[in-house]
Formats: C-alpha cells, sequence, structure tokens
C-alpha cells in the first residue's frame, strides 16, 4: 500500500489479487493525514473493512474496524474511537461531515454510458472511445460520482475530502500538447479549444447519464455552466490570383492536377473528392455537374465510404467547362463505381501520404506567390474568396460549399468582400445628391448643439430595425 498527491488528493493505492479485475485501486482524501491513518488502519485490521468503513460510515462499521462490540451509549466511545471518527469522519455524531457518495464510479458510468450509444456511426463510438482513454478516464476514472464536483467551494470550509473538480480538468486539458500519430507530444502545442469543447461535451453528456438514471445518482450534472474560452479561429490562407494558383499546379506532381483543379474549382472538401466516384460525375448533361453524396473515412483500420455528417453537404456542384474537359480523362474506361481520384500506386486517396509527400513539396516549391503554410482545406477557402470577391451572392457560394446556412458563410468569409463593399459605396454615393459636401475621410461633418450633446447616449442596432 503506498499513498500518491494527484492534485488535491492524496489517494492510497493498493494492488488487487483478483486477476479478472483492474491491476490496482485506490482510494482517495482530502489530506496526507487521513491517507496516514487509512493505511495504518487497514495494515491493522484489514482492508476490505477500511474501504467499508470510508464508504460508508457508521458506528458498527467503526467498531469492527477497530476490533470492538458496538458500544451501549455513545458517551462510552473511547479516546480511540473519537480519534478514529475525527479523521476519517463517521455518522456517530464525532466529527460528523457531508458523505456524497452514491457508490459508482465514473469508470462504471463511462462504460454504461457508452454501451448505450447504439446510435453513433461506428467512426463517431471509436473516437468517443478516445476520448474517453485519453482524456477522461485518467482523471475521473475510480472517482466516485458524488465526489465529482463543477469547480471548488469558495470557503475551504464546504470541500469535501477527496472531491475533484470538473474546472480542474478544464485547467490541465488546457494545458495538455497535441500528439502525433506515434503518440509523442508535440513541442510547443496545446490542445485546440476546439477539440477540448467537443471532449466536455462528451463529459456533460455521460454525468447527464447520471442524472437521467432513476433513481437519479446526481441531482445535477457538474460539468454544466463550465465557461470555456473562445475558440480561436484558424488563420485562412488563400491563393490571392489565377498566377498563384499556376505556381502551385505547375509544382504538383502531373498526377495530381486534376485534384487541385477539382478542389479549387468546385470548394469541394478533400474527403468528398477523395469519395467521389464516376456515377457521381454527369459530364455530357447540358449543365454538367457533380453530385457530392459520399466521403471516404478511415475507420476501424479500413477505408469505408459513409455519407456526409449534415443534410446540407448532400449537394449538387456545377461544373465550368475549363473543369469537365479536366476530369472526362479521368473517368473513361473506368466503371461508375470506381474512385475518380486515387494515388499514384493507385487505391484510393490518403490525406497523410498526399499532403507529406506532395502538397508541402510543392506549396513550397511554388516559392512566393503560394502561402508557406498553405493547407489543403485552403483550396476550398480559396473557391469562396474568389466567388466572394467578384460579387457572387453569398447564397450561392453556401449551396456550393454545403454550408448549413448562409450566416456560416458571411461568418467565415465575410471579411473577403472589400470589392464588394467598394461597389457598394459607388451604388449609395450615385444616389445621393451631388451638392453634399464631404471631407477629406468621405464623412459628412456634423456638429451636434448643445442641446443634443446633453442627451442620454443610446445602443442603435439591428434589434432596433426589427422592432420598428
Amino acid at each position: 500500500m503506498w499513498i500518491e498527491k494527484r492534485g488535491q488528493q492524496h489517494r492510497v493505492y493498493w494492488r488487487n489479487q483478483n486477476q479478472t479485475g483492474p491491476k490496482k485501486s485506490f482510494e482517495p482524501f482530502g489530506t496526507r493525514d487521513q491517507a496516514e491513518l487509512f493505511r495504518q488502519l487497514a495494515r491493522a485490521s484489514s482492508l476490505p473493512r477500511a474501504v467499508a468503513y470510508v464508504r460508508n460510515p457508521s458506528e458498527e462499521a467503526l467498531m469492527e474496524l477497530l476490533g470492538r462490540r458496538p458500544l451501549s451509549r455513545p458517551a462510552e466511545t473511547s479516546t480511540a474511537v473519537q480519534a478514529v471518527a475525527g479523521v476519517l469522519g463517521s455518522s456517530t455524531g464525532v466529527g460528523d461531515r457531508y458523505n456524497p457518495r452514491v457508490g459508482v464510479t465514473f469508470a462504471h458510468l463511462w462504460q454504461r454510458w457508452l454501451n448505450s450509444q447504439r446510435h453513433l456511426e461506428e467512426s463517431t463510438h471509436d473516437l468517443y472511445e478516445q476520448y474517453g482513454q485519453n482524456h477522461l478516464l485518467p482523471f475521473f476514472r475510480e472517482i466516485d460520482l458524488g465526489l465529482i464536483q463543477r469547480a471548488e467551494p469558495l470557503r475551504a470550509a464546504d470541500a469535501v475530502p477527496g472531491t475533484v473538480y470538473v474546472d480542474d480538468w478544464v485547467r490541465q486539458m488546457l494545458a495538455k500538447p497535441r500528439r502525433n500519430n506515434a503518440q509523442r507530444p508535440i513541442k510547443d502545442s496545446k490542445l485546440s479549444i476546439k477539440f477540448i469543447r467537443n471532449v466536455h461535451t462528451v463529459l456533460k453528456q455521460v454525468l447527464q447519464f447520471a442524472v437521467d438514471e432513476r433513481p437519479a445518482l446526481l441531482e445535477i450534472n457538474p460539468a454544466r455552466e463550465i465557461r470555456l474560452p473562445k475558440q480561436d479561429r484558424r488563420e485562412m490562407f488563400f491563393l490571392q490570383d489565377a498566377a498563384a494558383y499556376v505556381a502551385l499546379r505547375a509544382a504538383m506532381d502531373d498526377h495530381f492536377r486534376p485534384l487541385l483543379d477539382f478542389l479549387v474549382g468546385t470548394g469541394a472538401r478533400f474527403g468528398e473528392a477523395a469519395g467521389l466516384l464516376v456515377r457521381h460525375l454527369h459530364l455530357d448533361v447540358d449543365r454538367p455537374y457533380v453530385d457530392i453524396r459520399v466521403v471516404l473515412k478511415w475507420a476501424r483500420k479500413k477505408w469505408k465510404l459513409g455519407r456526409p455528417k449534415t443534410k446540407s453537404s448532400v449537394r449538387r456542384i456545377t461544373l465550368s467547362p475549363k473543369l469537365v474537359e479536366v476530369l472526362r480523362p479521368l473517368v473513361d474506361g473506368k466503371a461508375d463505381d470506381e474512385h475518380v481520384f486515387t494515388m499514384v500506386e493507385g487505391g484510393p486517396l490518403h490525406h497523410g501520404n498526399f499532403y507529406n509527400r506532395y502538397f508541402r513539396p510543392a506549396v513550397k516549391v511554388a516559392g512566393k506567390p503560394v502561402p508557406s503554410r498553405l493547407r489543403i482545406h485552403d483550396l476550398r477557402h480559396t473557391h469562396a474568396a474568389w466567388l466572394l470577391s467578384d460579387g457572387v451572392p453569398s447564397y450561392v457560394v453556401q449551396r456550393r460549399l454545403g454550408h448549413s446556412s448562409s450566416l456560416t458563410t458571411e461568418n467565415v468569409y465575410g471579411h473577403l468582400t472589400p470589392d464588394a463593399d467598394d461597389r457598394t459605396l459607388r451604388l449609395v454615393d450615385r444616389r445621393l445628391p451631388d451638392f453634399l459636401v464631404r471631407d477629406d475621410e468621405g464623412a459628412v461633418p456634423c456638429r451636434l448643439s448643445k442641446w443634443e450633446s446633453a442627451l442620454p447616449e443610446f445602443d442603435v442596432d439591428d434589434e432596433d430595425d426589427l422592432a420598428a
């Protein structure tokens, strides 16, 4: 038996003799003294008795732990009994404290919840398992559900020994480095806010499972009302003009040039291009188009075709005449169920291999016209930027990209329309009378009167327009 300090806990560990269960178990305590006394009593009496008393404090369990018969009157409680009860806590009135334990560990709840998620896709189920093994179970595994609280109480006296806090888990996640495919930490890296938010959402669902249980194991969900930092939008890079794209295309391996043309010409995602089958291309109709219906996924160590995650991602994209001529040789002689785009050696596109062996080297060779940190997904951003900067309505771009709402398109790419803003200003100027005089900054000078300056200041926003 040994003691380890983990965060605010002092844990007493011991090795289990049962070969079918976990190799070791532990009991958490709030102070070192409690952990030491528990270990001494477990050695002097027995480990099962010590654990039984701590998890369900009672006079009978305490007497059995100390090897004594229950006392007839509380006044006869010995000094030894008072000392033990005062340190470990009991329900006899001596050292009495709140015991929130419910008798179910997080590990048990996690497995029950995961087994109940029968509606999930295999890839999503596997992802949740990874969340649990890598980020949730290491922190919460053997903790009793009643000892998981949202945040540390303001008064130290209200803290229950052995309690762990979701707030501390979030703080730990914010400090965690990202890991590579070999599970080695990446230097000077941190988990993204989006990833932490995803894992936190799963944690909320798991603990809500205990709230919804009947009878309920928890009254409230301790993972709710946890505020995470705002998500930093990843910097987007664009090919500013045709010259930049020509430089990138010239540096790319001949086999993958049609793939680049398709990505930048349609705004499709890489997974959508990888899953594109010959039967999805319609090149000989009056208005040639491609149907985005499936995506290629790597799940459970094999390639799988799956449907897009959202309904809006299932869409039809019209193709330009130049793009039609680029794609035609790729489908000639192929069966309907064959992939349009493949790796050089054959087989489906592999994102990691394509990026490391072909895309990154091409970006490096292309040089200055191409941003050095350009990613494959930035070709999708480039498609949107070209359309919006030329005045194409956002709802048209929304449909081509597969966004669920034009608001999403505006939020992501709204800052890329300076040319459209300029056209708007010219349109407004044409409607305004010529006698309006403007200053050098392009605004009409206006000075408030003394009476106007004394008026209270009001915020005016879009809600006022809606109210009107």
